[in-house]
């Protein structure tokens, strides 16, 4: 597992104890040790390495990082690094990355990363109990009877670097929901099916309709062939749909329902 370790604890250990790892790479930043506020964030990260030796019913190998946990640069190339790192260890471990804890900068950062490195696995964790009761709450976060927060003040905004992350295809996405709201509503999704629906869709950009008289039959099997080459061979490859041989046919997989359930719904 992936984590960042800032003023957290719960957010790092817990998850860590819950998929059972045994190795985590801690990124957490200590600019002077020697100074209070180092001492505070090496506090939080002694706190969190004894808590997973305590707890964790497995040896667990820590690894730290000591990166600028403020700049979403050097977090990007510091996961990527560990990721890659790991990958190339060839031992075919799972790696978790926790997007939730630590500063926003890694919580951006590891969620793009994630992204742009197939095998990973990203992880979000709520919070469920505060450390701070209700009753306290105006103690700490307010000045003056008025509501402020923990942070008192500001440095000056900084804008991120941007990476392309491309969308999907429409055309695959539009088709896949289709597949699915017909095996939802028991209605037939063979190639000859589904083609029908695709060109009521507008999905459907082969010229296979003109075709000479008494050439029908041809034309369904070319339809299928394309069917099979545009849409399923695409879908199986992005891993959005497998085949399921008991029922003969395709579904989606939970990475294709998220799919269709988060782009192009207008």
């Amino acid at each position: 597992m992936i984590a960042c370790v800032t003023f957290e604890t719960a957010k790092v250990v817990e998850p860590a104890l819950y998929y059972e790892v045994n190795k985590v790479h801690i990124i957490h930043y200590l600019k002077d040790p020697e100074s209070e506020a180092g001492k505070v964030y090496r506090a939080f990260y002694d706190r969190v390495v004894e808590l997973l030796d305590e707890k964790s019913p497995l040896k667990v190998e820590v690894e730290r990082h000591n990166a600028r946990v403020s700049d979403f640069s050097v977090m990007l190339r510091t996961l990527l690094d560990i990721i890659r790192t790991e990958q190339a260890s060839g031992d075919g471990c799972e790696i978790y990355v926790n997007i939730s804890s630590g500063s926003p900068e890694y919580a951006a950062a590891s969620a793009i990363a994630a992204m742009m490195m197939p095998g990973t696995i990203p992880f979000s964790v709520n919070t469920k109990e505060y450390t701070v009761s209700n009753e306290r709450i105006p103690e700490i976060y307010f000045v003056d009877g008025k509501p402020v927060g923990l942070t008192k003040s500001t440095y000056d905004p900084r804008t991120l670097q941007s990476y392309v992350i491309e969308m999907p295809e429409e055309h695959l996405v539009r088709g896949l929901r289709i597949l699915r709201n017909r095996s939802e509503a028991g209605q037939s999704v063979t190639s000859g099916k589904m083609v029908e629906a695709l060109k009521e869709a507008g999905l459907w950009y082969r010229d296979t309709d003109r075709v000479p008289e008494g050439r029908k039959s041809t034309q369904r099997q070319t339809e299928a062939v394309y069917y099979q080459r545009d849409f399923i061979a695409k879908w199986v490859k992005y891993g959005w749909a497998y085949r399921d041989d008991l029922r003969s046919r395709y579904v989606l997989t939970e990475e294709g329902e998220n799919i269709v359930s988060t782009f192009y719904l207008e």
